[in-house]
């Protein structure tokens, strides 16, 4: 017995609806691989460069360099109790200056990140000023860098969940 698709209105708009699909999801894998992957390789070679900056380091031995959230920690940076020496400071302000312009590069090309993002990396900021300033020593910037790097990737799952549900519930209305 051989059967046969019927050729009702509603099958064809199935049809058409379905090729729509694939084809804005071959446009939309086309975009991510082409521009999304230029543009993250514009910041990320910026990015490369100012934190190769030779007046860094002072004190690269001393701090992860780029400070990168949710990247482990190495044990003996955890446990330096050392504060910022004079000589030390002029690397810790181009660090700052590196990690600042870096960022602009990035959202100049990816757009502004999420709020939890930009809270993030607003108190990264601020770590590097106080561990310039002298108010933590190395141990405790790098401690309170690994714990901001914890609640940021925290708050991106969230942020994550909460947008499939809403997805979720959009496809019941």
């Amino acid at each position: 017995m051989t059967t046969t698709m019927p050729s009702s209105p509603c099958f064809s708009t199935v049809r058409v609806t379905a090729a729509l699909c694939a084809v804005s999801l071959l446009w939309v894998v086309g975009c991510a691989q082409t521009g999304g992957a230029r543009s993250a390789r514009g910041a990320a070679a910026e990015c490369a460069r100012l934190f190769a900056d030779t007046r860094i380091d002072p004190v690269r031995e001393k701090v992860q360099v780029p400070p990168t959230l949710g990247a482990p920690q190495d044990m003996r940076l955890l446990s330096l109790a050392d504060q910022v020496s004079d000589r030390e400071r002029p690397a810790l302000k181009v660090l700052w200056d590196a990690h600042t312009a870096c960022r602009r590069a990035t959202e100049a090309e990816d757009g502004a990140p999420p709020y939890y993002r930009a809270s993030s990396l607003d108190t990264l900021s601020a770590l590097l000023g106080d561990l310039y300033d002298g108010t933590v020593t190395y141990g405790q910037f790098a401690r309170k860098l690994l714990y901001l790097g914890a609640a940021d990737r925290s708050a991106g799952e969230t942020l994550d969940e909460e947008l499939a549900a809403r997805e979720r519930w959009r496809a019941l209305e």
